[in-house]
């Protein structure tokens, strides 16, 4: 069996889930990890598919005529595992008036003690009262067992005080 990362973006509109993923099943393939999203009308789907070695370029070749006839742009390729991170799993959270840079300095402190971000997820909302942009955030996280969680946790909270960020770091 073939492991394929399936990636497709195009507008939004009811169907496309189903219009794609039936392209999927007729073609042989089983969905193994997938994330879809609406990104204020443009719609990203990522998919993780296993597909019997055979079937892969007819699947690709369907898949690739299916997203052109729906105004999606779509990409196929083969799984590079990378290596797995090991370690303990945890959750960060944070909250904030939206800026510029929140992800990246909060990424950097991560890099620094070799922490994995597994998924991340961020939105923009507005506050309750007043209808400022507030930025709200969260990344599941792999920190490797030799890292201290006091410096980490120190360290994120010093971003997040220079960002005026509420920040939360707790065991998944």
């Amino acid at each position: 069996m073939s492991r394929l990362i399936i990636t497709a973006t195009g507008p939004d509109r009811p169907g496309i889930v189903g219009e794609l993923t039936d392209q999927l099943h007729a073609g042989g393939a089983n969905i193994l990890d997938t994330r879809m999203v609406n990104l204020r009308g443009e719609f990203a789907m990522l998919i993780l598919i296993e597909v019997a070695e055979p079937d892969v370029q007819r699947l690709c070749q369907s898949m690739t005529d299916q997203a052109a006839k729906i105004g999606m742009r779509l990409t196929a390729s083969a799984l590079q595992a990378g290596a797995r991170v090991s370690g303990l799993p945890f959750r960060l959270k944070t909250y904030s008036l939206d800026q510029p840079g929140i992800v990246a300095r909060l990424s950097q402190v991560l890099r620094q003690f070799g922490v994995n971000i597994e998924e991340l997820s961020g939105r923009q909302e507005s506050a309750p009262f007043d209808g400022s942009p507030l930025f709200l955030n969260e990344m599941r996280l792999t920190v490797p067992p030799n890292v201290s969680l006091g410096q980490l946790r120190g360290e994120l909270e010093a971003v997040a005080e220079s960002l005026n960020c509420d920040i939360d770091l707790d065991p998944a």
